[in-house]
């Protein structure tokens, strides 16, 4: 089969999985009180190249019951006894040009929590500019008047683009354009930019995403020609591939890319790439935790009749490469996935990889779940892409083959969207965690949807376009590492600007989020979750239907080192919240009157 049999057959299955693929990047980054994750964290207060000093390890503070405490006025960290973001009592700042200075936690754009006005419930801490000198060009795509951003605009497949657009899952080309402009004008207002016109260029790709000589011509173009700042993925149908994230951050220039890689490979490069879910070292080692505390030496009681009095018998399949080519990024995830579980004295019995070649593999998907039910696997632990599942999940019914199914939240396998084009009949054994969060009941509670709608007064609902959630996100990274930086913006200061924003959330709609150089990926716990095929309600694209990922315990949120002993739990069941971030802003009639908050004009 074909991949555009693959997509005539599966149409609108694949449409919505690859659609809702594109919602990895949603939330922002900040810098933990402390964290059993980052070894080589500071415990100190560090000082900028701005000669700001920003909280070390003190910023923030995590609350007993697993959430982050709030920032106090002064922009510390409520769960932290001195914690501040801009020297003692959260005031001191950064002495820019002229001796001009930058205050953190005090002014007219602060909320009630210290942080910049917005609707994000992540905002970075509030900061004051007193000066109108930013010192100009500070770094590459830096001027007094603007900072260039480049949206790269990868070559996306026709068949998938055909396939979404023929669900309503997908935006034109122009309302694309429009959603990002509406971002940036919306940004430009509320973040403080320090006299600087945040402006986007859009770069067509010299060739596909799988030519590695096209990405590192695009590498140099962005870099040497365009002179770019930074670069974000402007089609969310062409994701960014990592050698592109590669080559842009050893030539210095900070991208807004990657998903979910190990550590190994953010600490090998300078620190210029940032992303939104955890890396695979996190999943591993509170998927480890959770099997060794709550699965281990037990029998497997959410799998199906054929396996559900056995003890438990953990396999591992990974997801290794496409098609002919193998992703050394998949080897470190298995082995990482082997250390972790092994501390807690687990060994997987059977482990298999697996090349993304939907259509073209069925024989490999065949032979795998065989190879798995004789070797006796009671529970898998699926390391897959989104698509793939389809298939595999199948063809485990077919053998009647009926494990559980050990998600750990990789692949978006953890969402609503995506569980209910999987085989039920295998789904409803499926049980673990995510690092996802209960999602809103309507679009209209988003922080997309409103950050849009108040840049563009008037527009119509829809305007703003099916994935406007998953448009915002990259640009929400980049202004809340722009203001943190300082006037003195570069590379280097943006990274640390993005390392001192304090640590935030941490309850069941807004996970807890920090970022530190061993782990530049932003969510930093999880939640337990299971899957029920009989359940009603809307999706994470408010679309009702039947199946819904359920979270246990309110949506209660782990960090390693906090789950609980003792069974998987089933206790107070949650699957969608009414609000997220903050609904109501107070703004001002003359805030887009000006190119930036503080923009002369």
């Amino acid at each position: 089969m074909t991949l555009k049999e693959f997509f005539d057959r599966y149409g609108v299955t694949v449409a919505i999985v690859v659609a809702f693929a594109l919602v990895v990047a949603l939330l922002p980054g900040n810098k933990p009180k402390s964290s059993t994750l980052d070894t080589a964290s500071k415990s100190n207060a560090q000082t900028g190249q701005n000669g700001a000093t920003v909280g070390g390890d003190s910023l923030g503070g995590v609350a007993a019951d697993g959430s982050a405490g709030a920032l106090d006025a002064a922009g510390g960290g409520g769960g932290g006894s001195t914690g501040s973001v801009g020297g003692t009592g959260g005031t001191g700042g950064a002495t820019g040009a002229a001796g001009t200075q930058v205050v953190f936690g005090k002014g007219k754009d602060c909320n009630a929590r210290g942080q910049q006005i917005g609707f994000s419930a992540y905002m970075p801490p509030c900061v004051t500019w007193t000066g109108t000198d930013n010192g100009g060009a500070t770094g590459r795509g830096v001027t007094k008047d603007s900072v260039t951003i480049v949206s790269w605009l990868g070559q996306e497949d026709p068949a998938t683009r055909q396939a979404l657009t023929a669900a309503a899952l997908n935006d034109q080309p122009a309302t694309v354009e429009r959603a990002y402009n509406a971002l940036f004008k919306y940004s430009n207002a509320y973040y403080q930019t320090y006299g600087r016109q945040v402006k986007i260029i859009q770069l067509q790709a010299s060739g596909p995403s799988t030519d590695d000589s096209a990405m590192k011509a695009d590498a140099v173009k962005i870099a040497d020609e365009l002179h770019a700042f930074a670069a974000f993925t402007g089609n969310a149908l062409a994701p960014m591939p990592t050698v592109l994230g590669r080559e842009l951050a050893q030539r210095g220039v900070v991208c807004l890319c990657t998903t979910s890689l190990s550590s190994a490979f953010y600490n090998e490069l300078p620190p210029n790439i940032f992303s939104s879910l955890p890396t695979i070292d996190e999943y591993a080692m509170n998927a480890a935790e959770y099997a060794g505390k709550k699965l281990k030496g037990k029998t497997a009681a959410f799998a199906g009749p054929d396996q559900k009095n056995k003890q438990r018998v953990f396999c591992l399949m990974y997801l290794n490469g496409q098609q002919t080519t193998v992703d050394p990024e998949g080897e470190r995830m298995r082995r990482i996935f082997d250390t972790e579980f092994g501390k807690f004295g687990i060994q997987f019995k059977k482990e298999i990889a697996y090349l993304y070649d939907p259509g073209s593999n069925q024989n490999d998907v065949t032979a795998m779940m065989t190879s798995f039910k004789n070797a006796g696997c009671t529970t898998l632990v699926p390391l897959v892409d989104p698509i793939e599942p389809i298939l595999i999940t199948k063809e485990a019914s077919k053998q009647l083959y009926f494990p559980e199914w050990f998600v750990v939240g990789t692949g978006l396998s953890d969402t609503t969207t995506i569980a209910r084009f999987y085989d039920q009949t295998q789904w409803a054994h499926a049980f673990g965690i995510s690092p996802l969060w209960v999602t809103w009941d309507a679009v209209e509670h988003s922080p997309g949807y409103l950050e849009y709608h108040d840049a563009m007064p008037g527009s119509a609902k829809g305007d703003e376009g099916v994935l406007i959630n998953i448009y915002r996100a990259l640009p929400q990274t980049l202004f809340r590492g722009i203001q943190m930086a300082g006037p003195n913006l570069n590379a280097q200061t943006f990274a640390q600007g993005m390392y001192s924003i304090p640590q935030q959330g941490g309850t069941p709609a807004n996970p807890l989020v920090f970022v530190s150089r061993k782990y530049p990926t932003e969510i930093k716990d999880f939640s337990e979750i299971w899957y029920d095929p009989n359940a009603v309600g809307p999706d994470e694209r408010s679309k009702t239907g039947q199946g819904m990922i359920v979270r246990a315990d309110g949506g209660r949120r782990y960090r390693p080192g906090q789950w609980p002993a003792g069974d998987p739990s089933r206790a107070g069941a949650v699957t969608v919240t009414a609000q997220q971030g903050n609904q109501t802003v107070p703004g001002s009639p003359d805030r887009y009157k000006k190119k930036c908050l503080s923009c002369s004009s």
